[in-house]
This record gives structure tokens, C-alpha cells and sequence, in this order.
């Protein structure tokens, strides 16, 4: 593997890492936050941080097409709780599961998982173009 690759896949295994605690913070500790963060906060930065897994997974993929899927997979986790069989609800009230894959669905988190999908694409880009990851 080339040293550069290995920096990029670090460094977004790093940001993956980082945007977890983040993204429960906004959950965990509303208050601290204002209120456009605390409401809407945690599935932008959720989107984000399945874009920063998706790069650290496939660096060589472009990040257009990472990008868009994020969106799409989140887009699919929203949608999948509209699903309510007892045993996903069940599921869904776990601690792990209950924040992979959401409660109920909420048109308003959509658009949140764009919002955080281009997030991590733009800042993918910027970081990609700085002279360390090249």
C-alpha cells in the first residue's frame, strides 16, 4: 500500500471515529447546543459519518459516487422504518440498533442525510486536495 493511500485511509477511519461522539453529543446533550444543532445536528453528522466509513472502506471510489451513496443508504435506513413488524421494533429499542437504523420515520431527516452527505463530500474534497493526501 502507498504511504499517501495509507495516510487517506487513516485519516478517515480517524474522522469516522471522531463524528460518532460528536453526533451523540447532540442527542445526549441537547442543551448544550442551539437548537437547530440539537434537532437536526445528529442525522446530518450521521450522514456524515457513514460517508467518512464509506471512504475509509473504498479510497478509491469518487467521491461524487460516495456521496450520493451515503444519501442512498441512508435514504433506505429511513425508509425501512416504516417497516413495523414486532421483532424490528423490538430490535429498534436496542442500544446499537437503535442508532444504526432510527425509530421512526421523518421526512425532515432526508433532508438531513444530504445536508450531511455533501458535509463529508466537501470536506473530503478539501482535504483531498491539500498537499499531505496527494
Amino acid at each position: 500500500m502507498k504511504p499517501m493511500r495509507a495516510k487517506k485511509i487513516f485519516l478517515y477511519f480517524v474522522l469516522f471515529l471522531l463524528t460518532i461522539p460528536l453526533g451523540l453529543a447532540t442527542r445526549l446533550y441537547p442543551d448544550h447546543f442551539p437548537g437547530l444543532i440539537s434537532t437536526y445536528g445528529g442525522d446530518i453528522l450521521y450522514a456524515t459519518c457513514l460517508f467518512f466509513f464509506l471512504r475509509f472502506l473504498f479510497p478509491a471510489t469518487e467521491l461524487i459516487k460516495l456521496g450520493v451513496l451515503t444519501f442512498l443508504a441512508c435514504i433506505v435506513i429511513e425508509l425501512q422504518q416504516l417497516y413495523k413488524a414486532n421483532w424490528i421494533v423490538q430490535l429498534r429499542h436496542t442500544f446499537p440498533f437503535g442508532l444504526i437504523l432510527g425509530y421512526d420515520f421523518v421526512l425532515s431527516d432526508c433532508i438531513c442525510y444530504a445536508i450531511g452527505a455533501l458535509l463529508g463530500t466537501g470536506i473530503a474534497m478539501l482535504l483531498e486536495r491539500a498537499p499531505v493526501l496527494r
